[in-house]
């Protein structure tokens, strides 16, 4: 297979912040793979004024360039008519991007890579494209796309035309299916192989403490009633919540004196406070978003072997086997009993295989094949 180089077009501000970055690390692990990070389109106005203050790009790693990207209005004023978009937004980026094939990935041999289905409105001429789809963006009230006219087709279109599209829910890849016969696949989310421990030793001795851990946003996704009654039920157990919370999250949580809402923190520093849970959470409200929701955090759990619980949602059919799906609160609170006391030793080996199995390096070798295979043929 022939070595190809990458374009990232990010939606996030810098690429230690983004919540695929260890996907793009594997990526550029593969053999002399080059790949160039775009951080989010921003006016060119805006982008002298960062230049004028001496704030640079992020440091350069040494196969991955991390650029910002600029357009000559900002984006809201080009979607008003597609002479504006194409004079001042598309073709400044194709000239970039053009600069940055030339300069650092030295090859014409490129393959774009971007999120969101507005990405697709100025990114649609940079083909081939690879198109992820991660989240059920149409019930996503944060994404102000969703609530365009404009959707439905832009997303037909960025799936209809891409080299391949990649769905992390299997319930919208088998929606998403109907759109094109071949070129989409289930491609479930995953975790970077550091975050599985090399101590199994260790592992399997008893766990003496009494934590029920959660890892994730603590947004107005979470059923903070649903934590309220678990950290009722469970008075001898530490309630552990790892992740940025918003003000509303903190105040209705405050007065729960066994709940520790630990804030943001590091992924390198996440498998300390793993491996002291006694048992793995995932307490989302029952709404039309997290029905689609397929959680990571059910992977950063099981490569600790831990025992879970989640509310049901999308998650994937091989993950289900050893953990605990509940309907209502009482059945969550259940479940919680049920999974703590029936674990053993065997379905914590059973949880670290699937880890093993379901870490970025595994979706990237699955993706150069499908690569490879599209083009051979």
């Amino acid at each position: 297979m022939s070595i190809l180089n990458f374009i990232f077009f990010s939606i996030a501000s810098d690429f230690k912040s983004f919540h695929r970055k260890r996907e793009i690390e594997a990526v550029i692990k593969v053999g002399d793979v080059k790949a160039v990070y775009y951080k989010p389109p921003e006016s060119f106005l805006k982008g002298l004024r960062r230049i004028f203050s001496f704030r640079k790009d992020e440091q350069e790693f040494d196969n991955l360039k991390i650029l910002s990207l600029y357009v000559l209005i900002p984006m809201t004023w080009a979607l008003k008519s597609k002479a504006l978009m194409c004079l001042f937004v598309e073709l400044p980026i194709k000239l970039q991007v053009s600069y940055a094939r030339r300069n650092y990935l030295n090859t014409k041999d490129v393959i774009s890579w971007f999120y969101k289905p507005n990405q697709y409105l100025y990114l649609k001429n940079l083909k081939p494209y690879i198109y992820l789809h991660y989240d059920n963006y149409k019930d996503d009230i944060s994404y102000k796309f969703s609530s365009s006219e404009q959707f439905d087709k832009t997303l037909i279109d960025c799936i209809s035309n891409s080299l391949f599209t990649l769905v992390s829910s299997s319930k919208l890849y088998e929606t998403y299916k109907t759109i094109r016969s071949n070129g989409i696949y289930y491609y479930p989310n995953a975790i970077s192989r550091e975050l599985i421990p090399s101590n199994v030793d260790k592992l399997n001795k008893q766990n003496v403490s009494k934590v029920i851990g959660f890892v994730g946003q603590l947004d107005n996704s979470l059923d903070v009633e649903l934590v309220k009654k678990i950290s009722k039920a469970f008075k001898g157990y530490s309630i552990r919540l790892i992740g940025g919370y918003s003000k509303v999250v903190f105040e209705a949580l405050d007065g729960c004196e066994n709940v520790e809402l630990l804030g943001y923190m590091k992924y390198e520093l996440l498998g300390e406070e793993i491996k002291n849970f006694s048992i793995g959470i995932c307490p989302y409200k029952d709404n039309s978003f997290n029905k689609f929701r397929n959680p990571l955090k059910i992977t950063e759990y099981y490569s600790y072997g831990l025992p879970v619980v989640s509310v049901n949602c999308d998650i994937d059919d091989k993950a289900k086997e050893f953990m605990g799906i509940a309907n209502t609160h009482d059945e969550f609170i259940k479940s919680i009993k049920t999974q703590l006391a029936e674990n053993t030793l065997s379905k914590n080996i059973q949880r670290r295989k699937y880890a093993e199995k379901n870490c970025w390096d595994n979706r990237i070798s699955f993706l150069m094949n499908k690569i490879s295979d599209n083009k051979t043929q």
